[in-house]
């Protein structure tokens, strides 16, 4: 397993960021995770996609805008039953925190997620070849006050 830390007691993530990391696969099977905790404040999560190397114009990841409107193909828990738990949001809610409203990065869904005291997870599992080198790429909005708060990946078998 291979937890790849956002930040911890995140500042303002303020436009969408992209963040984009490598993993070698060590298994057939990668889970990837997304944990988020952010008691005052919300994180939006948009546009995910992991790409092997060798095949770049190919995302492994279905539903990776959210523009389903659901959580299709993703897994969803929240262990700890925190609120503000995460939920797939669309633009035409007109989400608004702190005088800011939230839309997506692309198209016109987006996860958000601001659990309060403990950590929520949202993942999915995609098919990898062993040994060989992946991109994960997502992008991340952050609008709170930088206390008790976490955004961590989570790379697994």
């Amino acid at each position: 397993m291979t937890i790849i830390s956002i930040c911890a007691n995140c500042l303002d993530i303020e436009p969408y960021r992209q963040y984009a990391y490598t993993f070698v696969a060590i298994s057939t099977m990668t889970r990837v995770t997304f944990a988020f905790r952010e008691d005052v404040g919300y994180f939006a999560l948009d546009t995910i996609s992991v790409r092997a190397i060798s095949a770049p114009s190919t995302n492994l990841v279905t539903n990776s805008g959210f523009e389903m409107g659901n959580f299709s193909s993703w897994i969803y828990c929240n262990p700890s039953g925190s609120t503000s738990a995460g939920t797939i949001k669309r633009n035409s809610d007109n989400f608004m925190f702190k005088s800011r409203t939230y839309q997506a990065y692309a198209g016109n869904y987006f996860y958000l997620d601001g659990a309060v005291g403990n950590a929520d997870y949202l993942s999915q599992t995609l098919s990898t070849n062993i040994s060989e080198t992946y991109n994960i790429s997502f992008w991340l909005y952050n609008q709170q006050n930088g206390i008790n708060n976490f955004a961590d990946v989570i790379v697994s078998t």
